[in-house]
């Protein structure tokens, strides 16, 4: 029994970042995300101020941003990569195992129509993946073995970042996490094969 614990507690942490998540979207909508207040979200999802500042550091990461907690197991399955594999593919690979919990979330077809009709809320998303382009710049750093501040480390993250937006800005949420798959999949092949124009 005690092997079971650890289960329901991530399973009653997911709960609650979705029920979050949930609150805020749903308010967003009917209000404009500046009508929307931490305080209301929480009170629409039932839990306290202090509850939700453990999840997400804004109203507005509520809604979009790529959770620490994804940007940190990112990371960590990208150090982890076999050391012999290519940067390019241990990227990919360490995306692949990542996607899951990043497909698992819910709401994408309320998000995605929130970040097309308010432009104020794209700065935050900016800022997040600024962030997670930094720490795949700092762990792609330790792995490849570059001095600190060369320039490919930073070209594969931000590479790898533009990705990730490019197939999910394309992605039709309906079509799951296999779909989003696919798109992440030829965009690697595309950037591979030096984003040669496709045959019309």
């Amino acid at each position: 029994m005690q092997g079971a614990v650890p289960g329901l507690r991530e399973r009653k942490k997911v709960e609650t970042r979705e029920a979050l998540r949930a609150a805020a979207i749903r308010l967003f909508l009917e209000r404009g995300p500046s009508a929307v207040t931490v305080n209301d979200i929480c009170e629409a999802a039932r839990v306290s101020r202090r509850t939700f500042f453990n999840y997400f550091e804004s109203k507005e990461a509520a809604v979009f941003a790529w959770d620490q907690r994804l940007s940190d197991e990112f990371a960590s399955r990208l150090a982890a990569r076999p050391s012999h594999e290519p940067p390019l593919t241990a990227l990919r690979r360490a995306m692949d195992d990542t996607l899951p919990g990043f497909a698992a979330q819910t709401g994408w077809h309320a998000r995605k129509k929130l970040f097309s009709a308010c432009p104020e809320l794209r700065t935050k998303v900016l800022d997040a993946i600024f962030r997670l382009e930094t720490r795949l710049v700092d762990t792609l750093t330790d792995r490849i073995g570059c001095p600190a501040g060369s320039l490919y480390p930073r070209l594969l993250a931000a590479a790898t970042v533009s990705v990730f937006r490019a197939a999910f800005i394309v992605w039709a949420p309906e079509t799951g996490l296999k779909g989003l798959h696919a798109l992440i999949d030829e965009a690697f092949d595309r950037l591979a094969a030096g984003l040669s124009v496709p045959a019309s």
